[in-house]
């Protein structure tokens, strides 16, 4: 047995909005470092649907993936992890987060640093700069992946909560 939650990818926690062209993800459905071992996550055990939050980790690693087919070809799209920060947060100063979406080996980073907002307030992570992939002619059998991490300082951190991922046309 593992500590490391595997994502449901069920197609009730990834919801297709084909007006919109947008992939709503949420929690259950994405993979999570120490995710299965609750000193360190706390799901909700009622709710599929409810927000996953952080207790304490040193090594935060919260990865995705979702079809291609979901997307149309030759468009751009922005990932964005829609979070929170508990009042009692704690160890994200100075300790940003950093974020990718990856087809094949095209890769985009992007670093944001959640120690400057607000606690109590739901935020869209990156903020100021998107985190964008092109969906490439071919989507045959391809996936877009993305990432949240703060894999790089060891110092404890906790308090984060993620209530979903939005993958829209930019």
């Amino acid at each position: 047995m593992t500590s490391h939650y595997k994502g449901d990818k069920s197609d009730n926690l990834m919801i297709h909005d084909k007006g919109r062209n947008s992939l709503t993800i949420k929690p259950r459905a994405l993979d999570i470092t120490w995710g299965a071992d609750h000193r360190y996550w706390k799901f909700s055990s009622s709710d599929n649907f409810s927000p996953v939050e952080l207790l304490q980790v040193s090594w935060l690693q919260v990865n995705g993936k979702a079809e291609l087919t979901y997307f149309i070809p030759g468009r751009e799209y922005s990932v964005k992890f829609k979070v929170e920060l508990k009042p009692d947060n704690f160890g994200w100063a100075d300790r940003p987060v950093y974020l990718m979406a990856a087809i094949d080996s095209r890769r985009s980073w992007r670093k944001a640093d959640l120690g400057t907002k607000i606690a109590g307030v739901e935020f869209v992570v990156p903020f100021g700069n998107l985190l964008t992939f092109k969906v490439p002619n071919d989507t045959d059998g391809k996936m877009v992946e993305f990432g949240m991490y703060e894999i790089w300082k060891g110092t404890w951190k906790g308090g984060l909560v993620i209530n979903e991922v939005v993958i829209e046309p930019v």
